[in-house]
């Protein structure tokens, strides 16, 4: 269940990648037609990323230690490389702060998911199944010394997980299942080591702050009392991506 779960997951992502290319080819060939003025071309390097993790719910959860899960990642890279090829289309006033940046990272995806549980049951105990986007995030660069690059980040999320535990109602809780969805913001500390120009390799910790949901009950229930102690309200996730860049051309 859970390969074909996963593969599913992974053929919609790329349907999605395909419909937005698809429509990004619709449009130039669309312009053409009308006869406006053909854009230049672009040649920027592409980040796909993928990796395990390993998310720990602090709260009433109970059951299992840890939660297995995907993360994902899909970035533009702007680097000096990109800006010097193409400095002549930046305005002179801009020329100086841009040849100041060593690397941007752009994500114009928004809708693109961060992560994914795919947790079954272990031994008849807790299961997760879930989806979380990050649709707005800002980093800052700790260190960058030669291959090796730390950063910062924060980011707002939203999470939608089915969640499970076979002794909830033990414990005195409502539901042995809860439907959970909710916004959030995030923290996170990411190593990166260029292993090559087109492979990397990143580890980092995330952590996951959100409003809080009692476990049991399904997000549009009453909160309840003791919501620390008997909600979900914070994961903590330690991941590793492994990173694949490849040069993709569009018109800008």
């Amino acid at each position: 269940m859970k390969t074909r779960l996963l593969s599913l997951l992974l053929v919609a992502l790329v349907a999605l990648c395909a419909l937005s290319f698809d429509a990004e080819a619709a449009g130039k060939k669309k312009a053409k037609k009308k006869g406006t003025k053909a854009k230049a071309e672009v040649t920027v390097p592409v980040d796909l990323a993928v990796g395990p993790t390993g998310n720990h719910f602090f709260g009433g959860l109970g059951g299992q230690l840890a939660y297995w899960g995907l993360k994902l990642d899909l970035a533009a890279i702007i680097d000096q490389e990109t800006i010097q090829a193409n400095k002549n289309r930046i305005p002179k006033k801009y020329r100086k702060a841009a040849a100041g940046i060593k690397e941007l990272t752009y994500r114009p995806y928004w809708w693109f998911p961060e992560s994914l549980l795919l947790s079954p049951a272990v031994q008849q105990d807790s299961q997760m199944w879930g989806i979380t986007w990050r649709p707005v995030s800002l980093g800052l660069s700790l260190l960058s010394a030669g291959p090796l690059k730390v950063t910062v980040s924060g980011g707002a999320v939203l999470t939608y997980a089915w969640m499970a535990g076979a002794k909830w109602m033990d414990e005195g809780y409502d539901s042995d299942s809860m439907h959970f969805l909710r916004p959030g913001v995030d923290a996170r500390l990411d190593v990166q080591l260029a292993l090559a120009q087109s492979f990397l390799v990143s580890f980092g910790w995330d952590s996951y702050i959100y409003v809080p949901q009692r476990v049991g009950r399904d997000f549009w229930q009453e909160l309840g009392d003791d919501l620390l102690d008997k909600s979900v309200w914070h994961n903590g996730q330690v991941y590793l991506l492994l990173h694949f860049r490849f040069p993709y051309t569009t018109r800008f």
